[in-house]
């Protein structure tokens, strides 16, 4: 084959298109990794903060206290450090038109997420009854809401099963259940607990 002719010169120009087109693709798909494992890294963390954040509100909310118990108190202040970590996940927002004189970490106005979590810290310090415990519940659940819309589980377990061609979840829930052994399962599910006296 002479090297100077253009048939060569095209079969070279091909394989190089063809190294090229597979350097991209591959370029492309590392990039999409490397993104996912930093976003993975960082839900990771803020999973981490939510379940030490809703162990503390759910002993708060359920167990009994004395008026004067250390072991709530204790909570509290686990609760009240939490909130203070929560600001590295929930920064303040609009920081240069509110609290400017503030340092930076309190500057603006406190996002909704943490607006949560102090109105339960200031609800636990009023004595214990049933709005309470209402109120309490509602404000863990808008908490959770918030995390809950920041990490996405659907779209996450998307792109999972678009990395790894696996979905980890099946799409069932007890309406879709037929046996009735398996009805029978979980047919108290919507019954509340009584409480102990």
């Amino acid at each position: 084959m002479d090297i100077g002719s253009d048939q060569f010169s095209n079969l070279i120009a091909c394989i190089s298109l063809v190294i090229s087109g597979i350097l991209a693709v591959l370029y492309v798909r590392d990039r999409r990794n490397a993104k996912f494992t930093i976003a993975n890294d960082y839900i990771n963390q803020l999973l981490q903060w939510h379940h030490s954040v809703v162990e503390v509100l759910t002993e708060l909310r359920l167990r009994e206290f004395s008026e004067h118990d250390d072991e709530k108190q204790s909570l509290l202040i686990a609760l009240s450090a939490s909130i203070e970590k929560g600001r590295f996940f929930f920064p303040n927002i609009k920081p240069d038109e509110y609290g400017i004189d503030k340092p930076p970490a309190y500057r603006g106005y406190r996002n909704i997420g943490l607006d949560f979590l102090v109105a339960s810290y200031n609800l636990h310090h009023k004595p214990r009854s049933a709005s309470l415990n209402g109120q309490a519940e509602q404000l863990q659940r808008l908490f959770t809401s918030v995390v809950y819309e920041i990490i996405s589980p659907s779209e996450r377990l998307e792109t999972i099963r678009e990395l790894t061609d696996r979905y980890f979840v099946k799409g069932l829930s007890v309406e879709d259940l037929q046996e009735p052994g398996q009805l029978s399962a979980v047919s108290h599910m919507w019954e509340r607990p009584a409480k102990s006296t």
